[in-house]
């Protein structure tokens, strides 16, 4: 009787051990963090008064997210890597936003893929471009709140994106350097007797790290939605852009940098082709567990506009954030942040955007929030 309750204590700590062992052997890491914060936001000076936003307080979730990520050891330096990441956006409004939309897997970077210290990475999935992701160097001062300034309806870096149904490659540093290039793939791609559409997108940019100097440049271009045969005398409407950016972190906890990007918008008809440039600078100083950033971003005139003066397109944005540290998981936040728009530009913030801003309209916003990462 004694050996046999001996042979069950040894079966359930078998047991137990292994439950514990499993996902160690898996390497699984759970990463992320929740941040929320009050504000209060409005926008005013619409060409229509209809259009404006009157002042209101909110609580916000500030870009919230979980994820789950894991490799697998192949042997020779060789690695299975995956991904699955998703926002937890409006998590204060019990995960749905105001449309009703709400959250679901697989919303942020998500992908398996391969590594190798010789020969870096590749993707397959729903994943920044290469474009986005080599030339962020920490110029959005407000990043992750409402006070974001960069993305594709926003002041700066309007060609950035997640790509979906995408193939990336991501090189190890050599000498401070590294380069990527990303490839979406067009899988609704039609071809009749009027035409055809192609809405591939390709993506290639470069970093360039020493010390406290960090310079990055990127192209990123999608293709034509629109390519007609030659009997016509429509042609496509790729859309192209360039980003040059560059920053030093001085070892006084100074930080200093600027980034330009110029964008061409091919006209589908015999007119002119679109081009629009935007830019920001931005300054920051570390004071022990605080921080403190500002930057001022510029969106420049609509060349060849269809309608209006090109001038009317313009639009500028400041941002003044702060940060402290509670501890290394744990921070508050404050930040402050107005957009200028010309009469017929509606550049709305990069986080929590207004359901709507009216051309002309002026969107600002203030709030302190707090943020914890897992």
């Amino acid at each position: 009787m004694k050996q046999l309750f001996a042979n069950k204590q040894i079966m359930i700590a078998a047991v137990v051990a292994g439950a514990f062992a499993a996902p160690a052997m898996a390497d699984v890491t759970i990463y992320g963090f929740i941040s929320a914060g009050v504000e209060s936001v409005k926008a005013t000076g619409a060409a229509n008064s209809a259009d404006d936003v009157k002042s209101t307080t909110r609580i916000s979730d500030e870009n919230s997210r979980i994820g789950f990520k894991g490799n697998e050891d192949l042997g020779n330096g060789l690695k299975a890597i995956w991904q699955v990441e998703q926002s937890l956006r409006h998590f204060e409004n019990g995960g749905t936003d105001e449309k009703g939309n709400t959250a679901t897997f697989a919303t942020r970077n998500s992908f398996v893929g391969l590594e190798s210290a010789d020969f870096g990475k590749v993707l397959l999935g729903y994943n920044d471009t290469a474009y986005k992701s080599l030339t962020d160097i920490g110029l959005n001062a407000g990043s992750n709140t409402t006070a974001d300034n960069a993305g594709s309806t926003s002041i700066y870096s309007r060609g950035e994106t997640r790509l979906k149904n995408s193939v990336h490659y991501l090189s190890p540093t050599f000498a401070g350097f590294k380069a990527g290039v990303s490839y979406g793939v067009d899988e609704t791609r039609t071809e009749n007797s009027t035409g055809r559409t192609n809405a591939q997108r390709l993506s290639v940019a470069g970093n360039y790290t020493l010390g406290g100097l960090q310079v990055a440049a990127g192209w990123d271009r999608q293709y034509d939605k629109g390519d007609y045969k030659a009997a016509t005398t429509s042609k496509g409407d790729n859309t192209d852009f360039y980003k040059l950016t560059a920053g030093y972190k001085f070892a006084t906890g100074t930080f200093v940098g600027a980034g330009y990007e110029w964008g061409r918008f091919d006209s589908t008809t015999s007119g002119s082709d679109l081009k629009q440039d935007d830019w920001t600078v931005m300054a920051g100083q570390e004071f022990g567990a605080a921080t403190v950033k500002l930057s001022y971003s510029a969106l420049g005139a609509l060349k060849n506009a269809a309608s209006g003066n090109e001038d009317d397109y313009k639009a500028k944005q400041w941002v003044l954030a702060g940060t402290y540290d509670l501890s290394k998981r744990t921070q508050l936040y404050a930040y402050a942040t107005k957009i200028k728009n010309n009469k017929a530009q509606s550049v709305n913030f990069g986080v929590n955007g207004l359901a709507s801003v009216g051309a002309g309209a002026d969107p600002q916003a203030f709030g302190i929030g707090m943020k914890h990462s897992f």
